[in-house]
C-alpha cells in the first residue's frame, strides 16, 4: 500500500514528480484515495490485501507523530510481518525522530539525500542499527555524483542503493525540458537516464552492496498494475471481470426487472457481469445496457452503450 502522509517537504527538487494537486499540501492518500484519518489506511490495506506499506510524501518525518501513530496502528492490526518502509530526504531525521520510528516498528528507511549535509542522517541511521537504503534518480550528466554516492554508501554500511529512472511528469516538465531532458520511452522515462544507470551498475557489479534499478515503465506497467490486480482480486464484486491491466469491466443495466439474482442494485440500475448481457437482452423490460471499464478506485476509462430500447416500442 502506498501511504502518502503529506505533500509538505521543506525542499523543492527541480525533478520532483509529485503532482501539483499533492505537492506542498497537507493531505492524506491511501493508494489513489484521498482519506480523512489514519484508520482509512487500515481499510485500504484490507481492501487490497496488502503485505506492507511504503510511507512517502513530501517528507513524512515532518509529521512524525502522525507517522508513528500510523505505524503502531498497522503493526497492531496486521502483525510484525507487515513490512513498513519510509522515504525521507534526511532533512528532519534527527536522533530523536529516528529512535521514535524504530520504537514504533519501522522496518526500513530509505533516504533521498538531496543535499550533501543530509548524508549525516543516513550515517546516523546506520549507527542506530536501522535497515538503511538510499534511493535516488539517475540524472543524465551526473554519473560521477551517483558513483561517488554508491562508494560512500558502501563505506558507511548502507544496506542498499535503489536507482530510479528519472521521470518527466506534468509538474516537473518545465524544469526538465529547460535542462534539455526529454521523454524517450514509456510514459515518462527521460532519455539518457537508463544509460547512466547501466554504466553505474556495471561499474559496481562486483561491489559488496545491493544495487537495484527501477525503470519508469516497471513502475507504471508492473508495480501499479500488480497493485490494481491485487486490489480487485481481494475486494472485487462477483460480477466484476478483471483485465490483465488491473481494470474492472462490468455491465450497467437500466430496467424495471428484478435482477438481484444477476448482480447488485444501485438506485434504478443493476451492476452485472458483462458475460450475462446476451441473456439479459432477451428480457422485454430492459431499457439500456452499458459496458464500462474502470480503475479500482473508480475512475472510468471507457463506456460503451450496447443496447437501448427503441422509442415507441419500435
Amino acid at each position: 500500500m502506498v501511504v502518502f502522509v503529506s505533500g509538505e517537504c521543506g525542499d523543492s527538487c527541480y525533478y520532483c514528480p509529485v503532482s501539483e494537486g499533492r505537492f506542498g499540501k497537507d493531505n492524506l492518500y491511501a493508494n489513489e484515495f484521498k482519506v480523512e484519518n489514519l484508520y482509512d489506511f487500515i481499510y485500504e490495506s484490507y481492501r487490497m490485501n496488502a503485505m506492507g506499506a511504503g510511507i512517502t510524501g513530501g517528507d513524512p518525518i515532518l509529521h512524525l507523530d502522525r507517522v508513528v501513530e500510523l505505524i503502531h496502528l498497522l503493526k497492531k492490526e496486521f502483525g510484525s510481518t507487515y513490512h513498513i518502509h519510509l522515504y525521507t530526504s534526511g532533512r528532519y531525521a534527527t536522533r530523536d525522530s529516528l529512535t521514535e520510528l524504530m520504537k514504533a516498528g519501522l522496518d526500513e528507511i530509505r533516504f533521498h539525500p538531496v543535499k550533501t549535509e543530509y548524508l549525516s542522517a543516513v550515517e546516523l541511521a546506520v549507527k542506530l542499527g536501522m535497515n538503511v537504503g538510499i534511493e535516488v534518480p539517475a540524472i543524465p550528466g551526473e554519473e560521477s555524483w551517483l558513483s561517488s554516492l554508491i562508494k560512500w554508501a558502501k563505506d558507511k554500511g548502507v544496506n542498499f542503493v535503489n536507482i530510479n529512472e528519472l521521470e518527466l511528469t506534468e509538474r516537473n516538465s518545465f524544469n526538465l525540458n529547460s535542462k534539455g531532458f526529454r521523454v524517450s520511452h514509456g510514459l515518462a522515462g527521460v532519455k539518457g537516464s537508463f544509460d547512466t544507470s547501466l554504466r553505474v551498475l556495471k561499474e559496481f557489479s562486483e561491489t559488496e552492496i545491493s544495487l537495484h534499478y527501477c525503470s519508469s515503465v516497471y513502475k507504471d506497467l508492473v508495480e501499479t498494475r500488480t497493485r490494481f490486480i491485487r486490489t480487485m482480486r481481494a475486494s472485487g464484486k462477483p460480477f466484476d471481470e478483471v483485465t490483465g491491466e488491473g481494470t474492472l469491466v462490468r455491465a450497467v443495466v437500466k430496467t424495471s426487472e428484478d435482477l438481484t439474482d444477476y448482480g447488485e442494485r444501485k438506485g434504478d440500475i443493476y451492476l452485472v457481469s458483462p458475460s450475462m448481457v446476451n441473456e439479459l437482452l432477451g428480457m422485454k423490460s430492459i431499457d439500456e445496457v452499458w459496458v464500462i471499464e474502470e480503475l479500482p478506485y473508480g475512475q472510468k476509462i471507457a463506456e460503451n452503450l450496447v443496447y437501448s430500447k427503441p422509442k415507441n416500442g419500435q
